[in-house]
């Protein structure tokens, strides 16, 4: 697992997934060397590091220029190059040309785009895939669900509330950080 201190960050692209977090995805998603991974809206690029590790192919998409300049950052510190393409666009457009791939890793903060968004990924996602999308926001949580009961899917979710020790003269105290929920299914 790649520490949460040794990412590239920047406060032009909000949050990622902390480590707990992301080991509790790398176990669900039972990634294998034969996997092709899509990580759409990879921000800085700390899931497409991890399973750029394990899998067969990571293809990262963002349509932010600091978001891909900091996943190749992160990949040159935390992960493989060789098995990554990274795609500087709009998540939308470019479901339309990808397909066959066996995981899909889905993180947006638009209502109005995630069930189009699930469609386009349920439409194009192998007969074996498996879909997780990642948000610490109820209303995406809720659309996210809903897209994907409409599509036939039973989702799970997995609430992830992290916190850490922080060393202070009087004892510890636990800082709360930023809640996740994983929700996943599979291809049926």
């Amino acid at each position: 697992m790649i520490n949460d201190f040794d990412l590239i960050q920047s406060c032009d692209v909000s949050g990622f997934v902390k480590e707990e977090a992301r080991a509790i995805l790398l176990y669900k998603s039972k990634v294998t060397e034969e996997d092709v991974v899509l990580d759409i809206n990879c921000g800085i690029g700390e899931l497409t590091a991890e399973f750029s590790n394990l899998a067969k192919e990571v293809i990262a998409i963002d349509k932010s220029p600091i978001s891909m300049d900091l996943t190749k950052e992160n990949l040159k510190q935390n992960g493989s190059k060789e098995n990554v393409k990274l795609i500087e666009n709009d998540a939308k457009n470019m479901l339309e040309y990808l397909d066959n791939f066996d995981i899909a890793i889905l993180r947006c903060d638009d209502e109005e785009l995630i069930e189009e968004l699930l469609e386009k990924i349920h439409k194009n996602i192998n007969s074996k895939g498996r879909i997780f999308i990642i948000s610490n926001l109820l209303n995406i949580q809720y659309t996210a669900i809903e897209a994907l009961d409409k599509l036939g899917y039973n989702p799970q979710i997995t609430n992830i509330s992290i916190s850490r020790g922080l060393l202070l003269n009087k004892g510890i105290k636990m800082e709360s950080l930023n809640p996740t929920a994983i929700i996943s299914v599979k291809k049926r």
